[in-house]
């Protein structure tokens, strides 16, 4: 090893066990020497993956969870197929970027004033609401 290669943490070797155990990748090596069965696996993750994709899609316009489900479809996707990596990339290098903003001490500190201020200002307007309409079941009086 040199000086510029780190060596895995033990919770960090931990978690990619986890993520992918040995049984796992030795199944997948096993699939990928037979080529049916490497056929057979990408149509079945192919098609998992797409119509979670498209479930996604449709709760955009349907209720449910739907980027939730869009981003799970195309990690489905992205395991065999490096179009889906691709789409993924943005959002990859978007959370990167949102958790080295977490890990910024400043950041940090503006971030806390942010939701102090919204917490601040939804207090007000429940309270305004609360002073002008009450705790009530009856319909508002302006909705007919």
């Amino acid at each position: 090893m040199n000086d510029f290669e780190i060596e895995p943490t033990r919770a960090q070797s931990d978690r990619e066990k986890f993520l992918r155990p040995e049984w796992l990748e030795r199944l997948r090596l096993k699939i990928a020497r037979n080529k049916a069965l490497e056929l057979v696996y990408r149509l079945v993750v192919l098609a998992i993956g797409s119509v979670i994709l498209l479930a996604g899609v449709a709760m955009l316009v349907f209720p449910g969870p739907g980027w939730a489900a869009i981003v799970l479809g195309l990690l489905i996707l992205a395991t065999e197929f490096r179009w889906a990596e691709i789409l993924l990339e943005p959002l990859q290098r978007l959370i990167n970027k949102l958790a080295s903003r977490a890990k910024d001490p400043q950041a940090r500190g503006e971030n806390i004033v942010f939701v102090l201020v919204a917490v601040i200002a939804i207090a007000l307007a429940l309270w305004w609401y609360l002073a002008r309409y009450g705790v009530t079941l009856e319909p508002l009086p302006f909705i007919n």
